[in-house]
């Protein structure tokens, strides 16, 4: 559960109170005093969660300017140079922009403002920052303000609280953005109610003296407080066309923000802590050398966070890593007893094997001399394929017979390499479709020749249509038509080892 400490500093005393979640742990007052600030001291030698600093002061300024709308270094110098204007005596100011004009060169509407007696709080803030209290930031009860009237309709409305240690607070929003804030004392002689219907009338006269309520404009106002007090004013506040009254019990905004807290009067201060710690402002008047105890501490949180997150990482590494090596182990178990069940069954069919007088470097080499033999040993197929494919190229060639026979007959031609088996092809045909023109088979059978030698092949020409040599005869060529086209040819080749003929 988160803890925090929250300060609710007055001019005249420092309320704190400890928190654990929504619930209040412990609360302590401290006057202004030598004797108030060395029990804070001793106070906060307990403490080490982060700390929230709420003023109610009097010496609250607000100031209205439009600046260039400017950015980065510029606008930085610029609101710089404000500060020294306007605050130069105190190091507790900031700049709040309310919105950027939509006409002209678009300005930004500022809202400078500053707790100008830093002596209320210097004294306060020395004792923690010697304590290394990790203080969050410095507020102000009318910048927590905006959240209690977000929901009103109206564009101008004043809210009224009192707190006990400090007095009665009148904020004014206009569309809902902080405008100016007034705190008046409560004195002794005067009642809450006497005091609220005395100072409503003065505001409404500062607001229409300043022009920040237009002529004519209902003003709109909320009155937080207890429901006896609350019924009161409904009495003595005057009625007229001028405002408008709205009254909300302390009880209801409580239910509404869940906190745990009973209320005995119309002092709203725990209201204003609660949002404080549930939703601080994102500016506050703290400078950096207030906070830098804070800033470590969630410098600190952050790489406390990197390295829980960093840990986390590597134990779940280290888990993947561990079940994996398990699993490659197990694997591994599982691999190595399916081996030696392989080894056990490979020498039982060993033991199964008929007995044999040969050796195993002899059947080694008998293997590869088989081998050897198959490589070289002469086959026709690549003859054949190359035959095949030439007569298809040649349809009047038709093949009437042919004969294949190994052997190193034939000397070696061509691409045919000497000393190696050689291989010879007897081709025995006759050509068809040439009816007399003897010269055209001649040159047909010619071409089929050149085809086979171009393969790689020696092609020897057995027997020739029309035989025109001293050893051919002459025959009537219509008693032996088919003979004068006949032809016989004989293909040789020596096949390299390794290397294929081309097709």
């Amino acid at each position: 559960m988160r803890h925090r400490l929250l300060l609710f500093l007055s001019a005249e005393r420092l309320h704190a109170q400890l928190m654990a979640g929504r619930q209040i742990k412990a609360q302590h007052e401290f006057v202004d005093s030598p004797e108030g600030r060395s029990r804070f001291n001793d106070f906060l030698q307990t403490v080490a969660c982060p700390a929230y600093l709420l003023a109610d002061l009097i010496e609250e300024d607000f100031r209205h300017e439009v600046i260039p709308h400017l950015n980065g270094k510029k606008r930085t110098t610029l609101l710089q140079r404000k500060f020294e204007q306007f605050y130069r005596s105190t190091p507790f100011h900031q700049a709040t922009l309310l919105q950027r004009q939509k006409t002209g060169r678009r300005d930004d509407d500022m809202l400078f403002s500053a707790l100008t007696n830093p002596s209320l709080i210097t004294p306060w803030l020395d004792i923690m920052l010697a304590r290394q209290i990790p203080l969050a930031g410095i507020y102000s009860v009318p910048q927590i303000s905006a959240p209690l009237v977000r929901d009103h309709p109206s564009n101008y409305l004043l809210l009224i609280s009192w707190e006990k240690y400090s007095g009665l607070r009148q904020t004014y929003f206009r569309e809902h953005r902080l405008q100016v804030s007034r705190l008046t004392p409560v004195s002794d002689q005067l009642s809450f109610q006497d005091t609220v219907v005395r100072e409503l009338s003065r505001t409404y006269e500062y607001l229409k003296n300043l022009s920040l309520l237009p002529s004519g404009q209902i003003l709109d106002v909320r009155l937080l407080g207890h429901s006896h007090d609350l019924l009161e004013l409904q009495l003595e506040l005057p009625r007229n066309a001028d405002m408008r009254y709205d009254f909300i019990e302390l009880e209801d905004i409580a239910r509404q923000l869940k906190i745990e807290h009973r209320f005995a009067d119309s002092d709203a201060s725990q209201i204003f802590l609660h949002q404080l710690a549930a939703n601080p402002p994102r500016f506050s008047y703290a400078r950096p050398e207030h906070t830098r105890y804070n800033t470590l501490a969630q410098l600190r949180r952050t790489l406390n966070w990197i390295s829980a997150a960093l840990l986390l990482g590597s134990l779940l590494w280290s888990g993947a890593s561990a079940w994996q090596s398990r699993a490659n182990e197990q694997e591994t178990v599982l691999l190595k007893n399916q081996t030696q069940q392989l080894a056990s069954e490979a020498r039982q069919i060993t033991l199964t094997f008929p007995g044999t007088q040969a050796s195993a470097s002899d059947m080694k080499s008998a293997v590869s001399s088989i081998r050897s033999l198959k490589r070289i040993a002469p086959s026709p197929d690549e003859m054949w394929r190359t035959v095949s494919a030439a007569l298809d190229r040649h349809p009047q060639i038709m093949l009437d017979e042919f004969s294949w026979q190994p052997g190193a007959t034939k000397p070696s031609a061509g691409d045919c390499a000497a000393g190696s088996h050689a291989q010879t092809v007897a081709l025995h045909g006759h050509l068809i479709d040439f009816a007399t023109d003897y010269r055209a088979a001649l040159n047909y059978l010619e071409h089929f020749e050149h085809e086979l030698a171009a393969q790689g092949y020696r092609v020897a020409v057995l027997k020739k249509p029309l035989d025109a040599s001293a050893n051919g005869s002459i025959t009537d060529p219509q008693e032996a038509h088919e003979s004068l086209f006949g032809f016989s040819l004989e293909l040789s080749c020596l096949k390299q080892p390794g290397r294929n003929l081309p097709s």
